[in-house]
């Protein structure tokens, strides 16, 4: 026990002892996460901004009189053209010249006013870009509203009681008609980001000190000095595993905190009461996330260290551990797309269930059993390859420099 103690002072010492290492450790990721997830949310609330602010480029076709009144009449700023060659006006939609073509059919009003009950019903057709920004904003705003209006109107003179056709209204006076749970809201929130920014930059901050405990000492000629000392090889295996998994934990705590924080300022400075949802945990959530935090940093010190037992050179260590930190990268981005409810097999696998879990959490959703079926995987993998590590120390082939 003390041998264990001994190593897992020595390597935090190490850690904790080089102010440097401490803030590229525990700061630096944080930092980086927040400036880019800010970063990220304006420029999106910006582009959408410059989009709302756009004045719409259109071009109108056989425009039935009153038509540009009934336009002013709605308060939409825009520019308005006549088509005078349509090959032209096509060109224009498709090189984001322009934003709408609305093509009203010759003679429209007579159409409309004539028309007869059996006669085909008049089409007015509408040509935008998806691929433009504007053009969709115009397309969803006039070709979909502003167009409906029209109809309307002119359906109105057609119809002494528009009552009814009307028939019945959807939410058109009901400010009770959301109907969430703050407290889930807000973890769904938080659980789109925390369990990929979490896994992921836990396992990166493990990972460039976890390959220099075994590798590292490998390569400057400690690690065989270490090995014949009176400390049982397994003390020494333990002792740079707990070490890894406290550096891991404080780790991935300061990161669960940063996020709670600054989540409006990663959401572009909205508030959760902006939102309409809360942020906060509860004492039951904050257990299962300390006991989940601690296994999963247990389990990524194993594999990190376990990689590092295998090779000769810490650059040898990090080509081993990049494949692994791609499986975790990948794994993370998969439950932030997940709309299904997760069946319960899927917390048998490593790894994924630790997101799987962490969203659960958040969201007030998983179950004991799926959460106790995560945590046991979890601790249970962890412990098997710790005890691959100690049978690989034993081997002095392995252990060779």
């Amino acid at each position: 026990m003390s041998g264990i103690r001994q190593i897992c002072g020595k390597e935090l010492a190490r850690v904790f002892k080089d102010v440097k290492m401490m803030f590229s450790v525990f700061f630096l990721p944080v930092i980086i996460m927040i400036v880019v997830m800010s970063l990220i949310s304006n420029m999106s609330m910006k582009a959408e901004q410059d989009v709302d602010e756009h004045v719409p480029i259109l071009y109108v076709e056989n425009a039935p009189d009153g038509f540009d009144g009934f336009l002013k009449q709605t308060e939409i700023s825009y520019t308005l053209y006549p088509v005078e060659d349509r090959a032209a006006a096509a060109e224009s939609i498709r090189n984001g010249d322009a934003d709408l073509w609305i093509e009203f059919p010759e003679n429209f009003q007579e159409d409309v006013s004539d028309y007869q009950t059996g006669d085909e019903v008049v089409q007015v057709k509408t040509y935008y870009n998806p691929s433009e920004d504007y053009s969709r904003a115009a397309y969803d705003m006039i070709s979909t509203g502003v167009l409906e209006m029209y109809r309307q109107a002119l359906l109105a003179e057609r119809v002494d009681d528009m009552q009814k056709l009307t028939v019945f209204t959807v939410n058109s006076d009901n400010p009770d008609m959301v109907i969430q749970d703050e407290q889930k809201a807000g973890g769904k929130v938080l659980g789109m980001m925390l369990p990929y920014f979490v896994t992921i930059l836990l396992f990166a901050g493990a990972m460039g000190i976890g390959t220099d405990m075994v590798a590292g000492e490998k390569e400057r000629g400690t690690m065989a000095s270490l090995l014949v000392s009176p400390i049982k090889r397994s003390s020494i295996v333990l002792g740079k595993v707990f070490a890894l998994m406290i550096i891991s934990g404080v780790s991935s705590i300061i990161y669960v905190a940063a996020m709670v924080i600054f989540m409006p300022q990663m959401l572009g400075g909205v508030s959760g009461e902006d939102l309409g949802i809360s942020l906060t945990f509860s004492g039951h959530q904050i257990v299962m996330l300390a006991l989940l935090l601690v296994a999963i940093a247990f389990l990524y010190s194993a594999v990190i260290v376990l990689v590092s037992v295998f090779a000769k050179t810490v650059k040898e260590a990090s080509s081993y551990v990049m494949p692994m930190y791609m499986l975790v990268l990948v794994l993370g981005i998969m439950t932030m797309f997940t709309t299904n409810t997760p069946k319960d097999w899927f917390y048998m696998i490593p790894v994924y269930n630790t997101s799987l879990a962490l969203q659960g959490i958040l969201t007030q959703e998983v179950t004991y059993a799926q959460y106790g079926m995560t945590l046991g995987v979890t601790l249970v993998l962890g412990a098997v390859l710790v005890g691959v590590i100690t049978k690989a120390f034993q081997s002095e082939k392995v252990m060779a420099i």
